[in-house]
């Protein structure tokens, strides 16, 4: 009986290590239902079987659960009942990592919407004839060229865009939203 409750009490600190629920910021939007709580300070009981519902939006994500590939979105399947590692891939990308609890004899429903963790900016210069050098984060990424720059495939979050013009420049912080373009437009008209 000490030895049942010495490891119950060792896994109760080891659930407790592996709660962090780490879905990436602004990459993952979701929520997960059904009658199953996911306290994670109360995990299911383990040993039996319970059903398990993954909705991606788009669609054809790969789940894994448990560290078992399940296969693309939408899954519909039993599962062994307790707390499981959840992880949602999308074009090579991990986009959601959290445990979730999978209760026996209940379905739980996890409905994700799913961003890939880039964003594009496009710079425009006033005026726009002119042939800028665009840096990001103190890289340089190319020329306005007498146009539009766009630069695609920027890690979401703060950026800080440097734009030249030979004799002048702007410094200034852009925030790059997943799956969408940002327009950043620099004056040198003004002073």
């Amino acid at each position: 009986m000490a030895f049942a409750a010495k490891m119950h009490h060792q896994i109760r600190i080891l659930g407790a290590a592996l709660v962090l629920a780490l879905a990436l910021p602004g990459m993952s939007l979701g929520e997960t239902s059904g009658n199953c709580s996911q306290d994670p300070d109360n995990p299911p009981a383990r040993g039996q079987s319970g059903s398990v519902s993954v909705v991606t939006t788009p669609e054809k994500a790969v789940v894994y659960l448990g560290g078992q590939k399940l296969g693309p979105s939408p899954i519909d399947t039993v599962f062994p009942s307790g707390r499981h590692s959840l992880t949602i891939m999308l074009n090579g990308e991990e986009l959601v990592k959290e445990r979730v609890n999978i209760c026996a004899g209940e379905k739980t429903t996890i409905t994700k919407e799913l961003k890939m963790p880039y964003g594009s900016v496009a710079v425009k210069t006033t005026p726009l004839n002119m042939n800028a050098r665009v840096t990001v984060d103190g890289e340089e990424v190319g020329s306005t060229r007498g146009g539009i720059l766009t630069i695609n495939r920027l890690e979401a979050g703060t950026r800080v865009f440097k734009v030249s013009n030979g004799k002048r420049h702007k410094e200034m912080s852009v925030n790059v939203l997943p799956e969408e373009t940002v327009e950043l437009n620099v004056d040198f008209k003004s002073k």
